[in-house]
């Protein structure tokens, strides 16, 4: 059963507009799955480093040339309910008011600029124009495959966009990882296919390391899981 959501629309400026096309064709998937995927990332990955002050130094700073286009998505109703308690806090900082639509694209805008995934050191090499991401098949131990589901579920997430998050994290090392981790268990032998899509620069890597694109993603996914805290959020 998914999360209850609610539609809600959103302003873009251009830069942010092309970012959003650009990243959705790199990995296969929606528009609004990369919202979703920026939300998780301000609300819950790096909740500790984004609050009110950072939001309006970040509006006061910045150039934000909104564009009268409306897009509509469907919004998790606990994302909608954290945005609009922001907007209040940064509002009673800046003394200006903003329609929902418009913070959500500033929002939007300062995740870009800020605290985005694809921000990350040599990430942007895997990540070119218009290029179309490759078809991969990845067998994970059924436990793991059931936590990454559960988060997707939880937070709306396209598995491929976690699963490229987790493959390009810079605190996990350079692929395959910087040492092997001694404190990674894989809970189960049983094996499930899940299919992603992944930037075919970063497929292509994959290929090159002589353990199993499988096994890479397995260690690193558990490693990705418990640094961030999300073995207990998705129970």
């Amino acid at each position: 059963m998914g999360v209850p959501t609610k539609i809600t629309s959103y302003k873009l400026t251009l830069k942010t507009k092309r970012k959003l096309e650009q990243y959705a064709t790199n990995l296969k998937t929606s528009k609004a799955k990369i919202i979703n995927y920026g939300l998780f990332e301000i609300f819950v990955k790096y909740a500790e480093k984004v609050d009110a002050n950072t939001v309006a130094a970040y509006i006061s700073n910045t150039s934000l040339n909104l564009k009268p286009d409306s897009y509509t998505f469907h919004l998790g109703v606990d994302y909608y309910e954290r945005i609009i308690t922001l907007k209040k806090e940064v509002q009673s900082i800046t003394y200006n008011e903003y329609h929902d639509n418009e913070f959500i694209g500033i929002l939007l805008s300062f995740y870009f600029d800020k605290l985005a995934i694809f921000r990350k050191k040599k990430v942007n090499e895997y990540l070119e124009k218009g290029e179309q991401p490759s078809q991969v098949g990845l067998y994970l131990n059924k436990n793991l495959k059931e936590k990454i589901n559960k988060i997707c579920d939880i937070y709306q997430l396209n598995a491929g966009v976690l699963i490229f998050d987790i493959l390009t994290d810079i605190h996990l090392g350079d692929l395959p990882f910087g040492n092997f981790p001694k404190d990674v268990v894989i809970e189960s032998e049983e094996k499930d296919r899940i299919i992603i899509f992944l930037p075919p620069n970063l497929h292509q890597q994959l290929k090159t390391i002589p353990l199993s694109n499988s096994f890479i993603t397995e260690i690193r996914a558990e490693q990705y899981l418990k640094k961030f805290n999300l073995t207990q959020k998705d129970n």
